[in-house]
């Protein structure tokens, strides 16, 4: 958790309470999640019916 946090520039609580689905997160913190997952190698696909899906690195 702390290196996510660390990675998207956001507090440890933040990703804590993202994880937990404790509140809605702002448009910005999730474009920094996302930006930071990217980085890590995740894709992020559309998948048509059921919403987004993830890709992991190898």
């Amino acid at each position: 958790m702390a290196d996510l946090a660390e990675r998207a520039a956001v507090s440890r609580s933040t990703i804590r309470d993202y994880e937990g689905r404790r509140h809605d997160i702002h448009r910005a913190t999730e474009a920094q999640l996302r930006l930071a997952f990217e980085k890590g190698g995740v894709r992020f696909v559309e998948i048509e019916g059921a919403g987004t899906g993830l890709c992991l690195p190898d």
